[in-house]
């Protein structure tokens, strides 16, 4: 038997990324494609998938040539598969729609850390072990010697640690030596990844019942003999106690007050115990410890056994040789929601909407049964319209049926409230998977996963490539969301896109749910690619009115505060009622501009050009793409001015300028500076939701999904900010943005109020948010992408080249936009163009020069396949042009 595997350097190795091995007969019958093995490649071992299995008529041409002689696989590094064949299948699409290598799709897949490392290890050869002393005796440096002994002792040697220990030089010229002697060998193997189960040693109680009665009454017999023993002893050695001090006569000595007592207490002092004695009293502690824990669910490890009961390890050891107790190691599960306390919850009675929404995903449920593809549904609910229980009672009905069930959404900040509710729902069967989980945790909900042990994996865009067996159901939330677009690594995938190739490959439904679905995803389902399903009504209340004020107006006014009188007013009346209110603005920090009134110089940073923003709680200026710090400037570095003034508007101004005002009120900051993890998000959603806090000032992660009864009042300090970036994709961004936070308002008993600041009230986007318009803004916004032929009406692939020399970049976008247009040209495409290249809006980030163009065309699959650029970011239906 042969077998194609798909190595871990096929990263690199892209011509050839399947590489073919004989398979030995002790390993033939557990081969399974999706099983992570080892293979030899090179003079080193590497880490590979099994893609195929093949017969000898099956073999690739190359290999059919007599002659060529086919390496052995080394070794099945884990009999289950890592990789099913439907993601199989979805990795191959990933790889050749998004124009990336093979294995950066399929290896992407696999949860971080589980990959092993290939290394080299010396050991003795068969001749040094037959024949040590002659070994040592042979004419051979100092260091050789030394490091046989080593060898000697502890069996291997990594050759990286040798070259720690001696010194790249020194190991080298050791390295040459060891070649020519034979005495040491030098072999490869790989070492195990980060993702690993967690052990923890525990104390097991090997008897019950009568059989644990009778051992214990056996060690209280011999406790009874121990302790008459003892006291027989103590007595025939005894001797009588003088009550003189010093040579004093009792009635010289002076009185002791405590003497009464002690003689008191003399009489009830324990018995004298002997050594024996005591490790039988320790041991029968043990064993009504270990006898409790049973039922408590919670075992005793042997340190911690020892502590309580004053055993020795040794003395433990005694009742493992008894065969009373056993210690062993038992995997620890490390669980995302420990600790945390989620109330379960009952299905909730349906409106007509949710009930018709709900039939439509069964409905496709049933069509995939019936072996044909279920067209993606569109689930476009105004927000608070209850989408969030028809996922839930989707789930449900295609769990009754055997079938599992991915949910994705967009934030990290989201998983707290939609874990709290699928988790309550789904008690103990559901697994989390995202980014701000730690590797031993990813890994073991993974392994849940694979296992069956799962009915709903929820999370992050990764989640979808979890191996879920018998997937039913696959529901992405807040489809519109661009977080679901991966732009930093290979694949550059859209996880809306992979999820509704996945739902072809194992015909099941793709539900996109959504109160301002992407215009591309509503466009489709207009043209009936989609299955438009709608929730027009808001359940229980209605949708909040939204108050435009008109920023232009209070500056003629006289009023220069970044809060608006109306909205002032309104915070004070919210407060005074004892509700809660929402600010969101959409930049971090205090200043995004620090700029000198005399020579015009602006804080840049110097790895990116991009002005710094102040942050007055750490009170430094930082770069927000890079990460780099600066001191604050009190006088210019140009001029020595002290004309230096901080611009611009941040979530720490807010905070600031509403402390002014209402000195009284609880606040609670909310955006990437105090929300770093995970841990963090739910700390700070569970204090605004206990109403810690009267008022929550925030950036993007608050205005999405949330649920906050006691929120009454949202006010958006700047909506401009999202509408004067230079992209075609800004009128949308903003609509959604100002869209999704104006639901937050007004989800409780209390009726709901949204005020919009602006300079711009006449935009279109902002009319139409503030009438949660959404048909009046697709109308308009689809007119205008058809007139400019942007997306979904041309398909759009950005071309990014990045250098430390800014020439270089220039030079080689040059040189790309040339070979582009020839293949446009050979290849009959008229109605494919290119915009650029020109430098990128942001031209330097860490230290490297950007370059890019856009390609524009009605489908540039035939251009892709035929493009050769191994340097640079080609990302395919990018979400922004910047």
């Amino acid at each position: 038997m042969l077998v194609e595997v798909l190595t871990a350097a096929g990263r690199w190795n892209v011509e050839q990324p399947l590489l073919t091995y004989h398979v030995p007969e002790t390993l033939a019958d557990q081969l399974r494609r999706g099983q992570l093995v080892a293979v030899p490649y090179g003079e080193r071992l590497d880490e590979g998938i099994v893609w195929d299995l093949l017969e000898g008529d099956e073999l690739p041409e190359p290999l059919q040539e007599e002659g060529i002689e086919l390496r052995d696989l080394y070794s099945i590094l884990d009999h289950k598969a890592a990789l099913l064949s439907h993601q199989l299948e979805l990795a191959r699409w990933l790889s050749e729609y998004y124009v990336t290598p093979l294995a950066h799709a399929v290896f992407g897949m696999l949860t971080p850390g589980m990959l092993q490392r290939s290394r080299f290890v010396l050991k003795l050869s068969e001749e040094a072990l037959k024949d040590a002393v002659q070994a040592s005796s042979q004419e051979t440096s100092l260091n050789l010697r030394a490091l046989l002994g080593l060898l000697h002792n502890d069996g291997s040697l990594d050759v990286e640690q040798l070259k720690k220990m001696l010194g790249k030089t020194k190991a080298q010229q050791l390295l040459k030596e060891i070649k020519q002697s034979k005495l040491v060998v030098r072999e490869p193997e790989l070492v195990e990844g980060k993702a690993r189960i967690k052990l923890r040693r525990n104390v097991r109680l090997l008897v019950q019942g009568e059989e644990l009665l009778t051992w214990r009454e056996l060690l209280e017999e011999r406790l009874r003999k121990a302790e008459s023993e003892a006291q027989a002893q103590s007595a025939s050695q005894a001797t009588p106690v003088s009550t003189s001090r010093k040579g004093m006569s009792k009635a010289e000595a002076p009185f002791n007050p405590w003497s009464m007592s002690a003689a008191a207490s003399a009489t009830l002092a324990p018995p004298v115990m002997s050594k024996e004695g005591v490790v039988i009293q320790r041991q029968l502690a043990a064993l009504d410890l270990l006898q409790q824990s049973i039922n408590r669910g919670s075992p005793w490890t042997p340190s911690a056994l020892c502590r309580a009961t004053g055993l020795t390890p040794r003395q433990l050891q005694q009742l493992e040789d008894q065969q009373l107790v056993v210690v062993e190691n038992k995997e620890q599960r490390r669980d995302p929601l420990q600790g945390r306390a989620i109330p379960s919850s009952q299905p909730l009675q349906l409106t007509g909407e949710q009930e018709a929404a709900l039939r439509a995903i069964l409905e496709a449920v049933e069509e995939g049964k019936e072996n044909s593809i279920p067209r993606p549904i569109l689930l476009h609910g105004v927000t608070g319209s209850g989408k969030t229980e028809v996922y839930l009672q989707a789930m449900a009905s295609v769990i009754a049926e055997g079938k599992r069930c991915i949910i994705l959404v967009p934030e990290i900040a989201l998983t707290t409230q939609a874990v709290q509710r699928v988790a309550g729902r789904f008690p103990e069967r559901v697994a989390i998977i995202h980014s701000e989980l730690s590797v031993g945790e990813r890994y073991d909900e993974w392994r849940r996963i694979r296992a069956g042990e799962i009915d709903v994996v929820i999370g992050s865009r990764s989640a979808l490539f979890a191996p879920v067996p018998d997937l039913g159901l696959i529901i992405i939330d807040e489809e519109h969301e661009a977080a679901y677009k991966q732009s930093e690594f290979k694949p550059t995938y859209h996880a809306r896109e992979a999820a509704i190739k996945l739902g072809e490959i194992l015909k099941v439904p793709v539900v996109l749910g959504s109160a301002t679905p992407a215009v591309e995803s509503y466009y489709r389902a207009e043209q009936g690619c989609y299955q438009l399903v709608e929730l027009k009504g808001r359940i229980g209340a209605n949708l909040p009115p939204v108050e435009i004020v008109d920023l232009r107006s209070e500056l003629r006014a006289g009023h220069t505060s970044i809060i608006s009188r109306r909205l002032l007013d309104e915070l004070g009346k919210v407060l005074e009622r004892g509700q809660q209110a929402i600010l969101f603005l959409n930049r971090r920090g205090a200043a995004s501009c620090v700029l000198c009134r005399d020579c015009g110089f602006t804080a840049l940073c110097e790895q990116c050009d991009i002005p710094l923003t102040y942050h007055a709680t750490e009170h430094v200026l930082m770069c927000h793409y890079c990460g780099a710090q600066s001191k604050i400037l009190h006088f210019c570095p140009s001029c020595r001015s002290a004309e230096i003034r901080y611009f611009g508007l941040g979530t720490e101004k807010v905070q600031r300028t509403i402390q002014k005002y209402f000195p009284e009120a609880r606040l609670l900051r909310w955006d990437r500076d105090t929300a770093r993890n995970r841990h963090a998000h739910e700390e700070l959603l569970d204090r605004f939701a206990n109403r810690e806090a009267d008022i929550l000032i925030g950036t993007q992660m608050i205005a999405k999904g949330l649920d906050l009864p006691g929120v009454t009042l949202v006010g958006v300090v700047s909506a401009d900010i999202a509408l004067n970036l230079p992209d075609y994709a800004s009128p949308e961004r903003a609509f959604m943005l100002l869209t999704q936070v104006a639901g937050r308002a007004g989800r409780g008993s209390e009726a709901g109020h949204v005020i919009v600041q602006t300079f711009n009230p006449e935009h279109f986007s902002i009319d139409a948010a503030s009438r949660h318009d959404y048909n009046e803004f697709y109308r308009i916004e689809i007119e205008t992408r058809q007139r400019y032929g942007y997306p979904p009406f041309r398909q759009f692939v950005k071309f990014t080249y990045s250098h430390s020399n800014r020439h270089r970049s220039q030079l080689e976008a040059m040189k790309l936009c040339e070979k582009l247009k020839g293949w446009i040209q050979r290849l009959n495409l008229p109605e494919t163009d290119i915009v650029g290249p020109v430098p990128a809006l942001m031209e330097r980030i860490r230290n490297k020069y950007r370059w890019q163009m856009i390609v524009r065309g009605p489908d540039l699959s035939r251009l892709l396949r035929v493009v050769e650029a191994p340097d640079w970011e080609i990302d395919i239906d990018p979400i922004s042009t910047l």
